[in-house]
């Protein structure tokens, strides 16, 4: 994303109109990278946010509530003592790099005012924040800093000192001339990253972009002049569009405004309010892959253990498939006990059921009637070992077939709320150690999808936990739909005492094959009876049923959000 000193300084602009004059009534600081100020500016209160993370590092206006740690860290404490009951003065673009000035007029010891100053450096994995006076450092969110190789320490009481810029020019230096007069219209975007302070690479190619559509591509004498004119002009006049751009459904970017690549945006009256909806949705998005992925973790090492259970199982009853062999070897060593001499190592002998020759190895130690019950001994013994063996494979298929489809209840779960129904699901199934939850939080719960469709009332459980509430809660004449051959929802439609439209019956098909495993493949066929047709067998897993008495439909899997009334 361009967060470069050219977003950067349109962003201080419109928080500075926020901030100003305002007073410092809360510090806190929920993580290592953040630090938030509540600020009461005469007519309401707002929150300034710093968050100097490596990743993301940015300064901004949030709503959100952020839980903070029970002992506030030692950075947020020093802010606290320095600027609480603090008027924030002005917000600024420390020249043209990713640095924001802050400054503050507070209290001294001697109630008179002292002004101080909060530099916010944007600046990738050197980002940071430090408070000075009077031009001394006062502390930093990152202690004893380093910048590249150590020509900028940053300790308490020496000078602050902005970090090293390089070759790279202000935009208005006129050197720069010299530069273009050098480059190519071709050319133009690199040049401008390399030499100029605080623009990002994708600014310098829309900068390029406009170039070239004002002015073309023949370069003439006027080329440098013109081109360092339209940079100042582009970086200082731009009128702004602030929105935010996507990529299918997931956010991007967020621009002054909208780039010359940029398709599907979305836009905003100030660009504050940009930047805190990109940050929010990557923010969300991050934590609904980090739980997914979690989750999935969590299921396929169950699978995992479950798979090597049954292994073990058929690898037992493969040993105990001989069991008849050995009877029967038995029965005919005792039916032809006469014919057999002591010390005999093999023999054979006809088997009577089949007319086959049976080869028997002996033990030439052992009488022939001593060989005989070791043989009914091995032959009981496999007996109860596969009488034993079978309740076995049932659970462990039973908790295979249970796991396979919590994992395609994560799969096809398209929000975090969805995830955390599935871990709690997987809390009381004991894969997860469920956290003890504070008395104090109360949620509120939610139950199923809700849909109105033509004026009959549609659910679809969201989990396995939900699928049984819904089915066996619902009234015996409620039509109940599910994937054939498929994990998916438990869709119900509300009988009203008359015969349910084909039409309803329809859309509530193509929602239980949306959320289903088979809208992987497209066209999904759906069965669907009364609920009085559905039975769910003793001590079986959470979602699994029997039914009969249905019919079915064959769809294509459709989302129906027109029809949606809650979540």
């Amino acid at each position: 994303m361009p967060q470069d000193a050219f977003t950067l300084r349109y962003l201080c602009c419109e928080l500075n109109n926020v901030f100003a004059n305002g007073k410092i009534n809360r510090i806190v600081q929920p993580s290592n990278d953040e630090l938030i100020l509540t600020v009461y500016t005469g007519k309401r209160t707002e929150k300034l946010l710093l968050n100097v993370n490596p990743s993301a590092p940015r300064i901004g206006v949030i709503n959100q509530e952020r839980e903070s740690p029970l002992t506030a860290p030692n950075f947020c404490m020093l802010m606290r003592k320095h600027l609480l009951s603090a008027t924030l003065l002005n917000i600024e673009l420390v020249g043209f790099d990713r640095i924001v000035r802050i400054d503050f007029m507070a209290s001294g010891e001697f109630f008179d005012a002292v002004k101080k100053t909060v530099y916010v450096e944007l600046m990738g994995r050197y980002s940071n924040i430090i408070l000075t006076e009077n031009g001394k450092i006062l502390g930093g969110n990152r202690g004893i800093n380093m910048f590249d190789n150590g020509v900028r320490p940053l300790i308490v009481g020496r000078e602050y000192v902005f970090p090293p810029v390089g070759n790279k020019k202000l935009p208005t230096d006129e050197n720069l001339l010299n530069i273009f007069s050098e480059t190519t219209s071709e050319e133009i975007a690199k040049t401008i990253f390399e030499n100029v302070q605080g623009i990002a690479l994708s600014t310098a190619k829309e900068i390029e972009n406009g170039y070239v559509k004002r002015f073309g591509t023949e370069k003439n004498q006027e080329f440098a002049s013109n081109l360092f004119r339209y940079l100042n002009d582009y970086l200082f006049n731009t009128k702004t569009q602030p929105c935010v751009v996507f990529d299918d459904k997931n956010v991007t970017d967020v621009c002054v405004y909208p780039y010359l690549n940029c398709k599907n945006v979305k836009y905003f009256s100030t660009l504050y309010e940009a930047e805190e909806f990109y940050f929010e949705q990557k923010e969300s998005d991050k934590k609904f892959k980090n739980k997914r992925e979690r989750l999935n973790a969590i299921i396929n090492s169950a699978i995992k253990k479950v798979k090597k259970r049954l292994t073990a199982i058929n690898a037992k009853e493969r040993d105990a498939e001989s069991a008849e062999e050995n009877r029967i070897k038995g029965e005919l060593l005792l039916a032809n006990i006469y014919k057999i001499k002591n010390g005999e190592k093999c023999v054979e002998l006809e088997n009577y059921y089949d007319g086959s020759i049976v080869k028997i190895t002996l033990d030439e130690r052992l009488s022939v009637s001593k060989n005989a019950e070791n043989f009914y001994k091995k032959y009981n013994k496999q007996k109860r070992t596969l009488i034993a063996l079978k309740p076995q494979r049932e659970q462990a298929q039973s908790e295979l077939d249970y796991y396979i489809a919590v994992s395609d209840e994560i799969s096809l779960a398209e929000t975090f709320d969805e995830l955390v129904l599935v871990q709690s699901e997987l809390e009381k199934a004991g894969l997860i150690v469920e956290k003890q939850v504070s008395k104090k939080k109360k949620t509120t719960e939610t139950f199923c999808r809700v849909y109105d469709v033509f004026g009959y009332k549609v659910r679809a459980g969201r989990n396995n936990a939900e699928n049984d509430k819904l089915t066996f809660t619902s009234a015996p004449e409620d039509i109940w739909l599910h994937a054939k051959d498929y994990h998916s929802s438990h869709v119900m439609i509300e009988y009203q005492n008359k015969d349910i439209p084909e039409k309803v019956i329809l859309v509530a098909s193509e929602i239980c094959a949306y959320y289903s495993k088979g809208r992987e493949g497209g066209k999904t066929e759906i069965v669907y009876t009364k609920r009085k047709f559905v039975k769910k067998p003793p001590k079986s897993k959470l979602g699994f049923c029997t039914y009969d008495n249905f019919s079915s439909i064959t769809v294509t899997p459709q989302k129906h959000i027109e029809f949606l009334k809650s979540e």
